[in-house]
């Protein structure tokens, strides 16, 4: 019972230790549309083999970004929110549980965040083989426990075959 309890201790280490350790700054530096309303945009957006709009996103593969921001607010939690529209049709995206909660994704920082505190933020997200092969806009939005805005952008892509 103890080690299951250690176990179950250490699986947030683990998944912190993965934004802290995925080399972001090799990756393309992106241009991206602010989201509607007054939401903050990144100070930089870097994808993973993405050097031009739209974005290529393999279908079986994981679409990595990393989102540079500063912190609006003190906040005690942050969460990624992410709509996709595809063939007029605009739908949230459930991301997995795990890669929901930012926090768990900042780089070299933790939550609870300070106003005015610049922060990395890391995010893969799977592209399933299910996916239909069509044109999609992403918007992708991180907030907090108000729900204020603390970065939001948008892109295009194209999911594509394996």
């Amino acid at each position: 019972m103890m080690k299951l309890v250690l176990l179950l201790a250490l699986i947030p280490v683990v998944l912190l230790q993965n934004a802290d350790n995925v080399d972001h700054q090799s990756w393309d530096r992106v241009a991206f549309r602010p989201c509607a309303g007054v939401r903050p945009v990144p100070r930089e957006l870097r994808l993973k083999d993405c050097p031009s709009m739209p974005c290529l996103l393999p279908r079986g593969t994981e679409a990595k970004m990393a989102m540079d921001f500063t912190s609006v607010q003190e906040a005690t939690s942050l969460h990624t929110t992410v709509t996709a529209t595809a063939l007029g049709v605009t739908a949230p995206y459930e991301l997995p549980a795990d890669r929901a909660v930012a926090c768990n994704w900042l780089v070299q920082s933790r939550c609870p965040t300070s106003t005015g505190e610049d922060l990395t933020y890391h995010l893969s997200m799977p592209i399933t083989a299910i996916y239909p092969l069509v044109s999609v806009t992403i918007e992708i939005d991180v907030v907090d426990q108000t729900q204020q805005s603390h970065g939001c952008f948008v892109i295009d892509a194209r999911v594509v075959p394996s």
